[in-house]
């Protein structure tokens, strides 16, 4: 997912699907599937950000996962 403006709206129902696909990519991968996980836990309630700073929030940790990922993915 690319990166938004701070003033773009975030697509959390987007978001769920990039992640539950990538998940389903990597499921033979025990440390992104955990990954994944908890960043679905983070998300799975939510219809949408409760502010600007939690939508923010929600795209830093989405950020910081995919680059957990990308790291465990490409040592």
């Amino acid at each position: 997912m690319k990166r938004s403006p701070k003033h773009e709206t975030l697509d959390l129902a987007e978001m769920r699907r990039q992640i539950t696909a990538l998940r389903s990519r990597h499921s033979e991968n025990l440390q992104i599937t955990y990954l994944l996980n908890r960043l679905l836990i983070k998300i799975a309630y939510l219809s949408e950000p409760e502010s600007a700073a939690h939508a923010e929030q929600l795209r830093e940790a989405f950020a910081t996962t995919m680059a957990d990922i990308e790291k465990r993915i490409r040592p």
